[in-house]
């Protein structure tokens, strides 16, 4: 039996950018998104309540690949990137952060892991630029990936951003990774099928994360089906004033993070277990029906009781810390 070529249809990406005053950086990243290898893509940028000035530069991207969603007040990136999921026709999905570059080879990578290993969502490593464009490292020290090549052939010098094809990849289950702990690059690195992101649905508290809506969705989809760390690098994470971390210090270590932003990430943890129990308990006929009971209760019991000492150690030096009162 012969299958024609016509009958098979490459997957479709959709690409949602949660955008809030960051004019100054949008059209970089659009342009990166134009420039992708594989072409089967959408994208759409959800404008959270911007201000007048920074709506009307969003406002002035216009493709036909390109859907502007304008919402009249800021709502958070959670919502916003809820109000993007509902118009997406693809089954792989990106939570594209506004300030960010992706790499010609971004969506072409992230697809061929995903389409050759069954995980809930796959996360690039990453390089990082300034406010300026300037790149200031290719290899980010953070990566959870260590083993990345560092030789480069005389061809590639001609192309820094020449995609390395020999990349390594790591899955990691919730044994590895128990709900809760970080274990991935920031949101721009993944791509996710969207049949993990349903649960997103029955999330009881989604105003709560204005910022950090990649907190909820990794942990989720990694609790649902797992995840795929690779050590291609796919994009570059932009260090400026207004990242989230308060920080523009670029040393590769997030020991220097400053108080605020631990103090948050904390409170993260804490928010994100406690909604998560209240979320299995009230739609519990739901999951059964939809996961099963077996894994119901393995997903319920794994996010009640799990452990994690390296969360445990974190929080033993920051109330230390507070008690000390350095």
């Amino acid at each position: 039996m012969t299958i024609k070529n016509s009958v098979l249809k490459k997957p479709k990406i959709s690409i949602i950018i949660t955008y809030y005053n960051l004019g100054e950086y949008i059209f970089d990243c659009v342009l990166s998104i134009l420039k992708q290898e594989y072409t089967n893509w959408e994208l759409f940028i959800v404008n959270d309540g911007s201000d007048k000035e920074n709506s009307k530069i969003v406002n002035r991207i216009s493709h036909e690949k390109i859907k502007i969603i304008n919402l009249k007040e800021n709502q958070g990136q959670l919502i916003a990137f809820m109000k993007g999921l509902s118009y997406a026709k693809g089954e792989f999905i990106c939570m594209v952060d506004a300030d960010d570059i992706l790499l010609p080879n971004y969506l072409s990578t992230l697809l061929y892991i995903h389409l050759r290993n069954n995980a809930a969502f796959v996360s690039s490593s990453c390089g990082e630029i300034n406010d300026k464009n300037e790149v200031v490292s290719l290899n980010y020290v953070n990566n959870p990936i260590k083993e990345i090549e560092t030789e480069i052939s005389d061809n590639e010098i001609q192309n820094i951003f020449q995609a390395n094809k020999n990349f390594i990849i790591k899955y990691l289950n919730i044994k590895k990774c128990p709900f809760g702990l970080w274990g991935w690059n920031p949101s721009t690195s993944a791509m996710f099928r969207k049949t993990s992101l349903e649960i997103l649905k029955y999330y009881p508290d989604k105003s709560y994360w204005k910022t950090g809506a990649d907190k909820v969705l990794f942990s989720l989809a990694h609790l649902i089906g797992g995840s795929i760390n690779t050590s291609a690098v796919c994009y570059l994470y932009r260090h400026h004033k207004k990242n989230n971390s308060k920080t523009t210090l670029t040393t590769g270590h997030k020991k220097y993070l400053n108080e605020e932003y631990i103090n948050t990430l904390i409170n993260w943890n804490k928010k994100l277990r406690l909604d998560t129990i209240y979320m299995f308990i009230s739609h519990k006929k739901d999951f059964i029906k939809k996961y099963n009971k077996l894994n119901y209760i393995k997903m319920f019991y794994h996010v009640i009781f799990c452990i994690n000492l390296k969360i445990c150690a974190k929080v033993i030096k920051t109330l230390a810390h507070k008690l000390i009162k350095i």
